[in-house]
């Protein structure tokens, strides 16, 4: 008979004392499953012995039910909490490079290497995670039987964002009434500062949250935030948001695009996969009054090229049309360049046919956060606005360091923007 082989994190955590970690990383052998739709083995009890057994994250791409099934069974069989992490959650293979077949490829040796089980432990010297919380926000999938509770868990804070979910917005928004003339909101990066020094030299504590009453004040038809909600996008950094968000309650409907600092790490390309499961979708699109507002994921340093074909099906000369996302193109290199480095605090990969597409379809205004200040140039007959200021650290730049939100009043004859300063001015935006 042919093995597989998974590991079993244990996390015990009785509701009345404090968890306890379980070193060591043994192998458990479980039959393969031939087929995805057959059922999990049978190790232990059946599953309805436990009901409390709680898959906690979103599958990833590599992740088939059958997958899920053979880790309960598992977290039964141990009475351990079970990570998958890895290749598995993001859909191809980091060894061949290649994508899984899900309907075929059932290995369960996806914690680690198909041919070598790597140690993942609390700990542990090559993957450490603090707790299931962490892990759960670096994109691994857990599966958690009873008595195991969770303080921060990801199902939990999808039941509390549940009412500021990207969908959960739009149909607030689309159930008031319109006109050919309207005003909406622009926030910048909100974010207060990984680091200590940047707080204290570079920043206002709370600055944020006094621009969106400011903002949600004014009864705008929406406010859009450009991402960088969160220093790191973990279950607790999102849900220290969320209470945020029930504090202010904004009136206004408030929508939210992804940063690089929402994603698991803010460099490079990782998990995006608590935002997703807080908010929703990272591109998406709506009209309001004549215009149409399309937002598109730049978080990960990158437009890809299906991104790039489904914004070409969102865009026509003949509509106005707006377009929001984090990180500028490089090409705007009086804010992208960082001395030698050309188009270093830029997105690089699809820049050239974005901009290519902003010209070709006379968008009216793209804007942008991730460069903490407030700016505008123009190419191509496109008007960019960066508007990075909501409140993150205002570090030194070729830019206007300023926190602020924008007003922008939107009508047949195009857009007026005003700046709304932290200090109280106001002037408009040139």
């Amino acid at each position: 008979m042919k093995f597989v082989y998974a590991l079993a994190v244990v996390v015990w955590a009785a509701s009345a004392v404090s968890a306890q970690v379980v070193r060591g990383t043994p192998s458990i052998a479980l039959p393969a499953l031939a087929a995805p739709h057959l059922s999990a083995p049978s190790i232990a009890a059946p599953l309805t012995a436990i009901p409390e057994l709680r898959v906690l994250g979103v599958p990833g791409p590599g992740v088939t039910p059958a997958h899920i099934e053979a880790i309960k069974a598992l977290a039964i069989q141990t009475g351990s909490a079970i990570v998958i992490h890895g290749s598995r959650q993001t859909g191809f293979s980091h060894h061949t490079g290649k994508p899984f077949t899900p309907s075929a490829d059932l290995n369960l040796g996806v914690i680690g290497s198909p041919d070598k089980i790597q140690s993942i432990q609390w700990d542990g010297p090559k993957i450490a995670v603090a707790s299931v919380e962490d892990a759960v926000g670096r994109g691994h999938l857990v599966v958690a039987p009873a008595p195991v509770q969770l303080s921060g868990d990801i199902g939990l804070l999808q039941k509390y964002a549940r009412r500021w979910r990207t969908d959960e917005q739009l149909t607030k928004l689309a159930a008031t009434p319109a006109s050919p003339k309207f005003r909406f909101a622009v926030i910048g990066d909100a974010e207060p500062g990984r680091f200590w020094f940047s707080r204290t030299l570079f920043n206002l504590p709370g600055v944020f949250w006094r621009l969106l009453k400011r903002a949600d004040a004014s009864r705008p038809d929406f406010i859009l935030q450009l991402g960088d909600m969160v220093s790191r996008g973990t279950v607790a950094n999102f849900r220290a948001f969320i209470r945020g968000l029930y504090l202010v309650r904004p009136k206004t409907p408030y929508l939210t695009m992804i940063g690089n600092h929402d994603r698991h790490k803010p460099h490079g390309i990782t998990n995006d996969r608590v935002y997703r499961t807080t908010f929703g979708s990272t591109d998406y699109s709506f009209t309001r009054g004549g215009w149409r507002f399309v937002v598109v994921d730049s978080s990960a340093g990158r437009i890809t090229w299906p991104q790039l074909a489904w914004l070409a099906g969102q865009l026509s000369p003949t509509v106005p049309t707006v377009v929001f996302t984090h990180i500028p193109p490089a090409q705007l290199s009086e804010w992208t360049d960082w001395g030698s480095m050309k188009g270093a605090g830029g997105f690089k990969e699809g820049s050239e046919i974005f901009m290519r597409l902003m010209s070709a379809n006379k968008v009216a205004r793209v804007y942008m956060g991730h460069i903490h200040g407030l700016g505008t140039l123009e190419r191509g007959g496109v008007k960019y606005v960066l508007s990075g200021g909501g409140g993150s650290p205002l570090y030194p730049g070729p830019k206007l360091r300023l926190h602020h939100w924008l007003s922008v009043e939107a009508g047949p004859q195009g857009l007026v923007e005003t700046v709304h300063a932290a200090d109280g001015s106001t002037f408009p935006l040139r």
